[in-house]
């Protein structure tokens, strides 16, 4: 009897079992794609490593609907860029936040950073979204870009209320404390890069400030020789500073030949710089020039020789030439020469 009494139920398990599963086959699936919100104004700002995007569900609303909003950052791969925070309602007045969702994807050696808002109008006008401003710079390096966004206006009218609108609804989901504790935490690791970012930027600039200057290179031969003929001639020429003037003449010529050629013209009589001449074919070729100076010089200073002033002018002059031509400086002329102010000190 006990068998019996189970039959009806096992036969009525299988007749249900079809059926439930028929149902939950016929049940459709949510479509994600479906699901998401259709966004009629677009707004792409950059178009190379760093891209910020702005989407908005309408550019007109009324005061009974929802704004849609969403902010999309994408960063290639070597790449570092920090999202832009919005506070509602400082940030865009006569707005009500009422949802916000975040997502990160990395796909395609791109990191991809999604923030959806929901917004709700509090009265008819504009609703303006701020200038942004995502700073970004390459992995390792100090050196920021900055990628500012332009201000949009949303246009806000008022809604044609009908007896259905004036029933009680109920209310929508708020953002609550724990979703903001949650956008919190997670600022802080971009609060935490931040202070590492200006530390390592302090820590350069110090750096920079205290590392040790390299010393400017000395200027060539020839500019320090003709420095120090115009400097002889400001003095001026006289009688009594003959012997100075060929001694100090000659030491300036022997100071450029060395320093320019490599002869070491100071430490030698004229005998024996004649002699070395030959070894260095830049000053040989002005020997016709050197030779009759120095031996002038060697008269004044040894034999004491006391040639007039024009003398010392053409002194000079083979001086001042010798340098121009050897340096190859002869096709850029100083304004304001050196003969100039010999003559004017005769």
């Amino acid at each position: 009897m006990h068998g019996l009494r189970t039959l009806p139920a096992i036969a009525l398990l299988l007749i249900c079992l079809p059926l439930a599963s028929c149902r939950r086959a016929e049940t459709p699936r949510p479509d994600s794609a479906a699901s998401q919100p259709a966004y009629e104004l677009r707004k792409t700002f950059g178009a190379g490593p760093v891209t910020f995007t702005i989407e908005l569900s309408s550019p007109t609303i009324t005061t009974a609907d929802s704004l849609k909003c969403r902010m999309t950052l994408s960063v290639a791969q070597g790449y570092e860029a920090d999202f832009p925070d919005v506070t509602f309602p400082d940030d865009v007045p006569g707005s009500i936040l009422t949802d916000y969702q975040e997502h990160t994807v990395t796909e395609n050696d791109r990191r991809t950073i999604t923030r959806d808002y929901e917004l709700e109008p509090e009265y008819e006008g504009k609703l303006t979204l701020p200038k942004l401003e995502v700073f970004s710079h390459r992995t390792g390096e100090i050196k920021e870009e900055v990628l500012e966004t332009e201000p949009i206006e949303v246009t806000v009218k008022a809604s044609r209320e009908t007896p259905g609108d004036l029933e009680l609804k109920g209310v929508r989901g708020l953002v609550t404390v724990e979703q903001m504790a949650a956008q919190e935490r997670r600022a802080w690791p971009r609060v935490l890069a931040g202070c590492g970012a200006l530390a390592a930027i302090v820590a350069g600039i110090l750096y920079l400030a205290r590392r040790p200057r390299r010393a400017p290179p000395p200027p060539p031969p020839h500019e320090t020789a003709l420095r120090r003929l115009r400097e002889l001639a400001d003095r001026g020429l006289s009688a009594d500073l003959i012997e100075p003037f060929f001694v100090d003449v000659t030491g300036i010529v022997r100071d450029y030949i060395e320093q320019a050629f490599g002869v070491r013209a100071p430490e030698q009589t004229t005998e024996e710089f004649l002699a070395q001449m030959v070894t260095s074919p830049s000053v040989a070729r002005h020997r016709a020039v050197l030779e009759p100076f120095l031996v002038a010089a060697d008269e004044v200073k040894f034999a004491c020789m006391r040639p007039d002033v024009a003398a010392m002018r053409r002194a000079f002059e083979t001086a001042e030439t010798f340098v121009i031509q050897s340096s190859g400086a002869a096709a850029n002329p100083r304004p304001g020469s050196v003969p100039c102010a010999v003559e004017g000190g005769s």
